[in-house]
């Protein structure tokens, strides 16, 4: 998969070099979050612990040339108090910060469909299946690989391959496709097929999703199923609403379950992973670039050695965007 990625980037770079560079290149266009938060665990049969963090996240593109974007982020986030909440994997860096360079490649635009070639997250239909938009370094979902994204008639498609970047022999290498459109007004239909091999269950797996969401007044409906091949915990749901209070406040609730196998990677589901229960969120806008978030969630686990046990969470979040 290497190989094949690095030559498909080499393929790019020789296609795009009739193209003269970019007078700006190698200058380079920044924006940016910082983010502050909060959080307070509790769980059956252990202490309660309590932690905060603060993540520092800065993008970097600059033109190579008509059409051609290299892109690069530098990310760096620390804990406090329990160390708990860490958003990367804190058996590869450290208990209680990380930083690294977790994002770069070239992104192509074409005239049907728009390229991303290089290290970068993945986010599969509505996050049930995969979703490591939320998280940095190795070990947490991002996959060195391609993904095309682009329309076909009135359908929003999407192409995925790539590798996880991931510790020693765990680099599950992904195939999917993804697909939505809108049969009416204010609905959305979507499907994703993937297959991931070498997963680090031990076994090649296929999944499939369907979602689907309505847009009614302030309110929007959403669900997704999913499902995958693995012999057992093979599938979950997710079922919400959100709800837009005015221009600047806004709440959410969700119910969900998802079993063990069901996601792509372990852990990588906007979901909790053999978990089951509701989500609570509220968002207030302070200003254009600065947002309050307030989320908790009530829990239990589907099933190994803590099964029925509950847990619960209370995060609290200001971001800022530059």
């Amino acid at each position: 998969m290497k190989k094949a990625v690095a030559a498909s980037l080499a393929a790019m770079m020789l296609l795009s070099a009739s193209t003269a560079m970019a007078a700006s290149f190698p200058e380079f266009q920044f924006n940016g979050d910082v983010k502050v938060h909060y959080r307070w665990n509790t769980a059956d049969g252990a202490d309660d612990t309590e932690g905060g963090k603060v993540w520092f996240r800065l993008n970097a593109t600059s033109e190579v040339s008509k059409n051609l974007t290299f892109y690069i982020r530098l990310t760096t986030q620390r804990l406090t108090g329990d160390n708990i909440g860490a958003d990367f994997d804190q058996g590869h860096y450290h208990d209680d910060h990380a930083t690294t360079l977790d994002r770069i490649g070239f992104m192509v635009k074409g005239k049907t469909f728009d390229y991303n070639i290089g290290r970068q997250a993945l986010f599969l239909g509505k996050g049930l299946l995969m979703d490591s938009s939320g998280y940095m370094g190795t070990n947490r979902g991002a996959i060195d690989g391609l993904t095309a994204t682009g329309k076909s008639g009135a359908t929003n498609l999407t192409f995925v391959a790539g590798q996880a970047w991931m510790d020693g022999d765990d680099e599950a290498k992904i195939y999917a496709v993804d697909a939505s459109y809108s049969p009416a007004k204010n609905w959305t239909l979507g499907a994703t097929v993937a297959e991931v091999s070498d997963r680090t269950v031990g076994e090649d797996t296929t999944h499939y999703a369907i979602n689907a969401a309505y847009t009614a007044g302030k309110a929007t409906y959403f669900g997704e199923y999913g499902k995958s091949d693995a012999n057992s915990d093979d599938k979950g749901y997710a079922l919400g609403i959100n709800y837009d209070l005015d221009k600047k406040n806004s709440v959410f609730a969700i119910y969900n379950r998802v079993e063990a196998n069901t996601d792509l990677i372990a852990n990588m589901t906007t979901y909790d992973n053999n978990g089951k229960g509701m989500y609570y969120g509220f968002s207030h806008k302070i200003k254009a670039d600065t947002t309050f978030d307030m989320f908790y969630k009530d829990m239990k686990y589907i099933s190994g050695l803590d099964a029925g046990k509950g847990y619960s969470s209370l995060r609290t979040t200001v971001t800022y965007k530059f």
